[in-house]
């Protein structure tokens, strides 16, 4: 009797397969695939992940630039080394704008920050910042600093 079981049960199992277990399987390597295709979109775009931030005008920042520090807002900036001036530990780098070539914008970079890139007058960098509210050395409060937390050489 126990043979006879065993074909019985055998037949009926023989050529149906139960397809919950393979269309989960399926769902989960195309959800996977999409998480990791997503992310390498995301690296690749732009010179290696920083896109300069469209119509930034130096002029506008120069009039207000405490509207700019309002929430920590972070800029790219494509610009070219003209002046690189040390304030104790820190530098303060001017850069001008391929945009606006005639103004030149002021970027902190502070002496905790190190940079994998060695910042040279007259040559073009993307630049990554912050704008921060920071204190002078009396004190008093500044709104808007442009602080440098990446730089890529262009």
């Amino acid at each position: 009797m126990a043979a006879r079981r065993a074909r019985r049960g055998g037949g009926k199992r023989k050529g149906k397969m139960n397809l919950i277990p393979l269309f989960g399987g399926i769902g989960a390597v195309v959800v996977v695939a999409l998480i990791l295709g997503s992310g390498i979109l995301k690296k690749g775009s732009g010179a290696r992940g920083m896109e300069p931030t469209p119509d930034f005008r130096i002029s506008d920042y120069r009039m207000d630039g405490s509207r700019f520090a309002s929430s920590g807002n972070v800029y790219v900036f494509d610009g070219r080394v003209e002046s690189i001036e040390t304030i104790g530990s820190s530098r303060v780098v001017s850069i001008s704008i391929p945009d606006n070539p005639d103004e030149r914008l002021p970027l902190l970079v502070p002496g905790n920050v190190h940079l994998r890139t060695n910042l040279t007058r007259g040559d073009r960098f993307l630049f990554e910042t912050t704008c921060r509210t920071g204190r002078t050395a009396d004190g008093k409060q500044v709104k808007g600093v442009l602080v440098v937390k990446n730089v890529e050489n262009k």
